[in-house]
C-alpha cells in the first residue's frame, strides 16, 4: 500500500512538470528563427553591451495580431525561461524582436533607459524611428 501511494505522488509530480508554462500565452507553436533574427540579437548585443547566448532562446509564434499577457494585451512576450512569443503579425519587425531579445540579455522584466531607451538601443515604440501610437505593448 506505501509503494502505490509513492507510485500516486510521483505520478503526480511527473503530470505537474510537464503542464503548460502558464506565462505562455495559451496558444503557441514554436519555431525555428530566420537567420535575421541571429543578426537582430548581434546587433542588440552591440548596442547594449551586454553578450549572451542566441542558441538558448525559444521562439513561439502566437496567431493573430496581439495576445493576452499580464501587462494586458501584447505584440510579444519574454519569459525567463528563455522563451519569446510573437503575435504572428509581427515575426518580421525588427524592433519587437529585438526588444524582447534585450529582456533575454538582461535577464528581467521592465525598460530601463539604457538599454531600452534613446540612451541605449532605442528599442521602444517611443525611441524607434517612425513608430505611430496605439499599438499594445511589447512585454
Amino acid at each position: 500500500m506505501q509503494c502505490d501511494r509513492q507510485w500516486r505522488w510521483l505520478a503526480l509530480g511527473v503530470l505537474l512538470g510537464c503542464a503548460a508554462d502558464p506565462a505562455a500565452p495559451s496558444v503557441h507553436e514554436r519555431f525555428d528563427p530566420p537567420a535575421t533574427y541571429r543578426a537582430w540579437f548581434a546587433s542588440t548585443e552591440a548596442c547594449s553591451g551586454l553578450a549572451g547566448e542566441f542558441e538558448r532562446i525559444r521562439f513561439y509564434r502566437v496567431p493573430g495580431s496581439e495576445f493576452s499577457c499580464p501587462s494586458g494585451m501584447c505584440v510579444a512576450r519574454w519569459t525567463d525561461g528563455h522563451q519569446i512569443f510573437v503575435a504572428e503579425a509581427f515575426l518580421g519587425d525588427e524592433m519587437v524582436l529585438r526588444h524582447e531579445m534585450l529582456h533575454d540579455l538582461i535577464g528581467h522584466p521592465g525598460h530601463p533607459d539604457p538599454p531600452f531607451g534613446e540612451s541605449g538601443c532605442g528599442l521602444t515604440w517611443t525611441s524607434w524611428a517612425g513608430r505611430a501610437a496605439g499599438i499594445p505593448s511589447i512585454d
